[in-house]
């Protein structure tokens, strides 16, 4: 047992050596994913779009539309930047990209209402841009009804009918609306969240391919499986531990920057979110291993990994549902360890919900883990015997 310890500190030791004489894994491993997480942070730091540039087109020039125009301006979400005389104006400043929207006043707008016409308001917003158009559509429609509430309410009040049956009327039903888990909307909890451990799981896969890869490729390898007691699993598990402390405390720095700093409700114990990190970080490092044993040429194991790592992005579930994908892009979205990852996100730590509905994420996190054994023997292999080195070289020659 010292042996195979003091083994493995030998290949640690030799790993953190190659680590400091290249300037390209202090850049891969530490400055870019620290970079990407600063960035992610400080892009959704306002939480939720606000003051949207919008224009009104008014027609009436009355009292009520001028009212309407500023109740619009005071909303969290639109601004109104320009009125253009025409509607013709207003969708030229649109293609331009100066604003999002514009609403349109007809003529006559105070005087049909108070003769007891239902006068049209329309509004014209870029629904192409969904988050710009979601929040400016909600404004609107919020801002019409409260006013069309409020005119009616004038009006029933001025025919002698009392403040609960005019009330009564004008909502029937009174709704009693609970946000849950995310009740300021904000765009920190639905996007930062997962843009974090998105990021850091490419840089993770990345490094750990290259860091086997270029052993193979340089012809190192045999002199790394000596270092090891010609254990692969020693020799694997050694080279990648100073990666799992630095991407490790990476996560805990991004759970900091996330629940610390952008003040993102927690609602689990310290624990659990120190465990979820771990396992993350194996999850990643394991498929990396099981990439590179599969292919043990660097650039064809480097392009696997990018390629299912850029795919997390859209099968885990963020930016299209699940449910409401193909079935096999249903069970493929399993084979992402973020995908658990923001399900025990959401699940425990976010909604507090007890532990036995994370568990099966969990062990789904465990059989990540499994993956390097099922190609173990070919990595060794390809460390002993350096063959697909080269095929590559013959290859090229040819």
């Amino acid at each position: 047992m010292n042996t195979h310890i003091k083994a493995l500190i030998g290949v640690s030791g030799r790993e953190i050596n190659r680590m400091t004489s290249r300037p390209l894994y202090l850049l891969a491993v530490v400055l870019l994913p620290l970079l990407s997480l600063l960035f992610f942070v400080s892009l959704m730091k306002e939480g939720v779009p606000v003051k949207l540039p919008i224009a009104v087109v008014d027609y009436d020039h009355s009292a009520l539309s001028a009212k309407f125009s500023r109740t619009i301006d005071a909303t969290p979400g639109s601004s109104v930047v320009m009125t253009p005389a025409t509607e013709h104006e207003a969708l030229s400043e649109l293609r331009k990209g100066n604003i999002y929207g514009y609403v349109v006043m007809p003529h006559n707008l105070q005087s049909d209402i108070m003769n007891g016409a239902q006068p049209t308001v329309r509004f014209y917003y870029q629904n192409g841009l969904l988050i710009a158009g979601g929040l400016i559509q909600n404004d609107l429609t919020v801002t019409l009804h409260t006013l069309s509430a409020g005119v009616n309410k004038q009006k029933r009040e001025a025919m002698g009918q009392d403040e609960v049956s005019v009330l009564a009327s004008i909502q029937p039903i009174k709704p009693d609306v609970h946000l849950l888990f995310n009740p300021e909307t904000s765009y920190q909890v639905y996007v930062t969240t997962i843009m974090l451990p998105i990021m850091l799981q490419i840089f993770i896969l990345m490094i750990t391919v290259y860091s086997i890869g270029i052993e193979i490729k340089e012809r190192t390898s045999r002199e790394w499986l000596r270092m090891a007691d010609k254990s692969v699993l020693i020799a694997v598990s050694g080279k990648l531990l100073p990666y799992t402390v630095i991407f490790f405390i990476l996560t805990l720095f991004s759970n900091f920057l996330l629940f610390s700093v952008l003040m993102i409700p927690v609602n689990t114990s310290a624990g659990y979110l120190v465990l979820l990190s771990l396992m993350f970080v194996l999850a990643y490092q394991a498929i990396g291993v099981f990439f590179v044993g599969l292919l043990p040429m660097m650039r064809h194991s480097l392009n696997l990994a990018a390629f299912y790592g850029i795919l997390a992005l859209t099968l885990c579930g963020f930016s299209f549902p699940i449910e409401h994908m193909p079935e096999v892009f249903r069970l493929w979205a399993e084979a992402f360890p973020v995908r658990h990852y923001m399900h025990i996100f959401q699940s425990q730590i976010l909604a507090g919900f007890d532990f036995v509905y994370a568990a099966p994420s969990y062990l789904k996190f465990l059989l990540f883990l499994l993956l390097p054994f099922v190609i173990i023997f070919r990595l060794k292999s390809a460390l002993i015997y350096q063959n697909f080195i080269e095929k590559i070289q013959i290859t090229d020659a040819v």
